[in-house]
C-alpha cells in the first residue's frame, strides 16, 4: 500500500476493525518513511462472479447496475444515498453467501427484494414494480403475494 502522502511503499497498520456488514475492513495505516497516518477499506472484488441474464448470455458481475436499480426506487426518499450503499453491501454479503461462481439476475432480484422487504416498504415495492414489469393494480396484488 503506497502513502497517499510521499507515495512511499513501507506502511505499517496500527488499528483494524470490520464495518459495514462485516463486508468491509478498515484499516489505519502509518507510513514509515514520513509518520502520516491514513485510513483504507477493503472489501471482496466481486469481479470473479459472473450474471446469467434472462437471456441465457453471462456477463461480469456489476455493483453499478445494482446500485441503479435500488436507487431508482429510493426517488423521494430523505438519506437514499447511504442507505442504498449499505444495502449492497448486504445484497452482495448474501450472493457470496450461495458460494456460487456464476448467479442469475433473478436470484440477485430475489435477494434484493427481500432485503428491501425489511428495509423500507416503499423502495420494496416500487423495485417489485419495475422487475415484474407490471402493468395493473392487480398483478401487482398477485406479486406482494409471493413476498
Amino acid at each position: 500500500m503506497k502513502c497517499p502522502f510521499c507515495r512511499e511503499n513501507l506502511t505499517d497498520v496500527f488499528n483494524t476493525r470490520s464495518t459495514r456488514f462485516d463486508t468491509q475492513i478498515w484499516r489505519r495505516r502509518k507510513c514509515l518513511n514520513c509518520q502520516k497516518s491514513f485510513t483504507t477499506y477493503e472489501s471482496v472484488d466481486l469481479g470473479f462472479l459472473k450474471v446469467i441474464k434472462k437471456n441465457g448470455k453471462k456477463q461480469p458481475y456489476s455493483r453499478a447496475k445494482l446500485y441503479n436499480g435500488i436507487y431508482g426506487s429510493f426517488m423521494a426518499i430523505p438519506t437514499k444515498g447511504n442507505s442504498v450503499d449499505g444495502l449492497i453491501d448486504t445484497i452482495e454479503a448474501k450472493i457470496l453467501d450461495k458460494k456460487k461462481l456464476e448467479v442469475s439476475s433473478k436470484e440477485i432480484a430475489e435477494i434484493t427484494l427481500a432485503t428491501l422487504k425489511n428495509f423500507n416498504t416503499t423502495a420494496f415495492v416500487r423495485y417489485l414494480a419495475y422487475q415484474t414489469d407490471l402493468i395493473s393494480g392487480a398483478q401487482l396484488k398477485r406479486e406482494l403475494k409471493k413476498y
